[in-house]
């Protein structure tokens, strides 16, 4: 299914106990509205700062798409959509990149991916 395939779910297990983390759709979801919250919530410090930026990348191409979407479609029924299809877009862009970064903080902190 096209949303297991953009949105995994990852299980985290510490090697020298039997600690696990699971990352899942619900996870992407406050990821994608809080994304350097999600980060730090993970006490990945570094890591959220690297998200911010990345965050602050992806809202300005949102914001430069929809001024292209305005300019070109105006407030035509193809531009509402082209829109919502950018602001959606952007925001599941946000989810995904938090929860990457959070995967491979993880990898880097001696968790492996469980199975």
């Amino acid at each position: 299914m096209i949303v297991d395939a953009l949105f995994p779910t990852y299980r985290f297990d510490k090697a020298d106990n039997d600690d696990f983390m699971v990352i899942d759709q619900w996870s992407y979801v406050w990821a994608s509205f809080a994304g350097p919250l999600f980060v730090l919530s993970k006490r990945l410090y570094f890591l959220a700062l690297v998200d911010l930026v990345a965050m602050a990348a992806i809202a300005a191409g949102a914001i430069f798409g929809l001024t292209i979407i305005v300019y070109l479609f105006s407030a035509s029924m193809e531009g509402m959509i082209l829109m919502l299809v950018t602001v959606v877009g952007g925001f599941a862009l946000n989810g995904i990149v938090a929860v990457r970064l959070v995967r491979y903080g993880y990898l880097k902190n001696g968790w492996r991916l469980g199975y």
